[in-house]
C-alpha cells in the first residue's frame, strides 16, 4: 500500500467518524445504551470462568455505574499484575498470603461436654470443656502459607475473646428472659393481632377438632394494619429510594469497625520457606494459658499444642445457677469471626494463570479493593499496573481520567458478558459527562441533575415542584440554551436544525 492510498483511507476513516452539525449526541448515547439493557437479563453474579471470582454484571452493575456511582459496590475486586520472572509456586503463595484466613477454615472437628463439678471460685459449677481439633498442621502451613505461631495467636488473642464476648450476651439474654426484665420475641407485640387461640378438645372422649377458619381473617387483618403502618411511614417522592438509601448508609458506616471488632490484622508476605518453628518449650504455653485466665475469669484452661498444632483445649466455668447455655453455634460463630490473617477490605484471592491464546497475563485477583495495602509488594506485583472495578478508589488514588478510563471499560464489560455491541463513542461520552466536573457524579436527583445550571432542566427531571422552590427562594435564571429548558417553555430545540441559523442571500 502506498502513502497515497493510506492517507486517504485514513481520510476517510477519519470523515466517517466525525458527526454532523447538531447532532444530539446526548440522545443517541442514552438510546444506544438504554435499548440493549433492555435485553439483559438480570444477572446479579456471574461466575466469571474462575469459581472463586464473583462480579456484578447486568442491570445491577450497570445501576452500580451510571445511576447510583455508588462507592460502595456489591463485588469489589482488584487485578494484580505479576512482575516477570515469578514463579506459579511463589505466585500461588503470594495470593494465598493475602487472603483473609480464619480458624474455621483449618478446623477439622469441635467437641463440647457439659458437666457439674467443683469449680474455682464455686462450690458447684457449670463447667464446659470445648476440645478443637485441626488439620495436620504440615497441610494448613502448605495450603495457608501460615505457621502454627499464628494460629496460637490468632486462638489466644481473636478467638477467646469473642467466644467470652458472645457467652456474656447469650447469658445476659438469658438473664433477662428468665427475670421477665425484657420481653423475649415469643411474646406478642402490642397493638398486632396475632389471631384466635383454637379450642382444643376438652374431655376424653371428644375427638380432636381442626382449627377455626377465622385465624384466616385475623391473619389478613394483621397484614392489612401493617400495611397502614408502611404507607403511614413512606416517604416523598422526592426523597431517595431504596437502593440510594443503603449506599447512603454504607457510606455513612464503613466497615473499618466492623474489621476492628473482627481484629483483622496484616502479615507480611515472605517468599520463603514456610517451614514452622516448633521450638517453643512447655513455659511459652504456660505462659500463654496464665496470659488468658487472668484476663477472662470464666476460661479455666486455655491449652493449644504448639508443638504439632493439631489441637486446642478451653475450660469455661460458670455458676451452677447460671441459665443452660448452647456452646456450639456460639463456638462456630466465634470460629468464623477470629482472624489469622488478613489485609483490611480483602477476602479471597486466587492466582489465575496465564491464557497465551487469549493474550492474558498471569494475575491474581482479590475479592475486596485495598490499593495502598499492594503497593508495599512491589516485589512481586506491578505498582503502575495495579486495577480495580471501583470507580471511586480509581478516581481517589489516580485521578480523574483513570476513573473516566474505568467507567468506559466497565460499561463495556458488562455489554460484552451479555454479547452485546456498542460503540465506544457513546461510552467515553457518558464517561465525559459523569466526570466533568473532576468528580464522579451520578444521572440522578443527587448527581447531575442537582448539579445542573438550568433550572428548567432541573425541574423537567423529577423532582418539579421542589426545583422549582428552590429556584423561586435563590433567584435563579436560565438562558435556555439546553434542549430540557427550551422544550419546557416551549421553544425549538437546539439540536439538528435548530442548532444554528439560516441565512439566506440578499439580492
Amino acid at each position: 500500500m502506498t502513502k497515497k492510498t493510506f492517507d486517504a483511507l485514513m481520510n476517510m476513516k477519519y470523515m466517517k467518524s466525525i458527526i454532523d452539525p447538531g447532532e444530539a449526541v446526548g440522545i443517541m448515547a442514552g438510546q444506544s445504551v438504554g435499548e440493549p439493557s433492555t435485553q439483559m437479563t438480570l444477572n446479579t453474579f456471574h461466575l466469571a470462568g474462575h469459581s472463586a471470582k464473583n462480579v456484578t454484571l447486568g442491570i445491577p452493575r450497570l445501576r452500580e455505574i451510571v445511576m447510583t456511582a455508588s462507592a460502595t459496590i456489591m463485588t469489589p475486586t482488584m487485578t494484580l499484575l505479576l512482575n516477570e520472572g515469578i514463579p506459579d509456586k511463589d505466585a500461588e503463595q503470594f495470593a494465598k498470603a493475602i487472603s483473609k484466613l480464619t480458624v474455621a477454615e483449618i478446623v477439622d472437628k469441635v467437641t463440647i461436654s457439659e458437666r457439674i463439678g467443683s469449680g474455682v471460685g464455686y462450690a458447684k459449677a457449670k463447667i464446659y470443656d470445648i476440645d478443637i481439633d485441626f488439620f495436620p498442621a504440615e497441610e494448613y502451613r502448605k495450603e495457608y502459607a501460615i505457621n502454627t505461631k499464628d494460629v496460637q495467636k490468632a486462638l489466644q488473642n481473636k478467638f477467646i475473646a469473642r467466644l467470652v464476648k458472645l457467652t456474656r450476651t447469650e447469658l445476659k439474654k438469658r438473664n433477662e428472659d428468665k427475670t421477665g426484665k425484657k420481653s423475649s420475641t415469643a411474646q406478642p407485640e402490642i397493638g398486632v393481632s396475632v389471631g384466635r387461640v383454637a379450642d382444643g378438645p376438652s374431655g376424653p372422649d371428644r375427638e380432636a377438632e381442626p382449627a377455626d377458619d377465622d385465624d384466616e381473617d385475623d391473619e389478613d387483618d394483621a397484614k392489612r394494619a401493617r400495611g397502614g403502618q408502611n404507607r403511614s411511614n413512606q416517604v416523598s417522592y422526592e426523597g431517595p429510594d431504596d437502593d440510594e438509601q443503603v449506599i447512603i448508609r454504607r457510606q455513612d458506616t464503613p466497615d473499618e469497625e466492623e474489621d476492628a471488632e473482627n481484629g483483622q490484622t496484616s502479615r507480611d508476605v515472605e517468599m520463603g520457606d514456610d517451614s514452622d518453628d516448633d521450638s517453643d518449650d512447655d513455659s511459652a504455653d504456660e505462659g500463654a494459658e496464665n496470659d488468658v485466665k487472668g484476663k477472662y475469669e470464666e476460661v479455666t484452661k486455655f491449652k493449644f499444642d504448639s508443638k504439632k498444632g493439631t489441637t486446642c483445649n478451653v475450660q469455661l466455668q460458670y455458676d451452677i445457677e447460671t441459665p443452660k447455655l448452647l456452646l456450639l453455634p456460639i463456638v462456630e460463630k466465634a470460629v468464623h469471626e477470629a482472624v489469622i490473617q488478613s489485609i483490611p477490605n480483602i477476602g479471597n484471592c486466587v492466582y489465575v494463570e496465564a491464557d497465551p491464546l487469549k493474550g492474558e497475563p498471569a494475575c491474581v485477583m482479590t475479592d475486596g479493593v485495598n490499593l495502598m495495602a499492594m503497593r508495599d509488594h512491589q516485589d512481586i506485583i506491578k505498582p503502575h499496573s495495579l486495577y480495580t472495578n471501583s470507580i471511586h478508589d480509581m478516581l481517589n488514588l489516580y485521578g480523574v481520567e483513570a476513573a473516566r478510563a474505568t467507567i468506559v471499560r466497565e460499561m463495556d464489560a458488562v455489554f460484552k458478558g451479555h454479547s452485546i455491541s456498542v460503540d465506544n463513542r457513546h461510552l467515553n461520552l457518558i464517561g465525559d459527562v459523569m466526570t466533568q466536573s473532576g468528580g464522579f457524579n451520578a444521572f440522578s436527583r443527587n448527581g447531575l441533575v442537582k448539579d445542573a445550571t438550568s433550572p428548567f432542566a432541573r425541574m423537567s427531571f423529577e423532582t418539579t415542584v421542589g426545583a422549582l422552590k428552590d429556584a423561586v427562594l435563590e433567584r435563579d435564571t436560565d438562558n435556555l440554551k439546553g434542549p430540557s429548558s427550551r422544550i419546557v417553555v416551549g421553544r425549538s430545540g437546539t439540536v439538528g436544525t435548530g442548532a444554528f441559523d439560516i441565512l439566506a442571500p440578499v439580492a
